[in-house]
């Protein structure tokens, strides 16, 4: 799984936690903010065992590559963060 800041995560189990970004970075552990402003600290096992990344399975075929769609999506999210 490849992770970057603002990537979009998708909830596996809506009734765990919600759709998320990745705000942030710390070794190992990675920063997740959610839609309602809530933050976890994970590692990428954690983050794999509770959330899709958004668009992973999107292809050039299908308009856009996952890191282009990931980036349109994110540019006007409100956690985003300005690198």
């Amino acid at each position: 799984m490849k992770l970057y800041l603002n990537t979009i995560l998708h909830t596996k189990d809506g009734a765990r936690v919600g759709n998320a970004i990745v705000t942030g970075r710390a070794g190992y552990h990675w920063k997740i903010t959610t839609d309602y402003g809530n933050t976890l600290t994970m590692t990428s096992e954690e983050i794999d065992e509770i959330f899709n990344i958004a668009w992973l399975n999107s292809s050039k075929e299908e308009g856009c590559s996952c890191e282009e769609m990931q980036e349109m999506m994110s540019s006007d999210h409100k956690h985003r963060v300005v690198t």
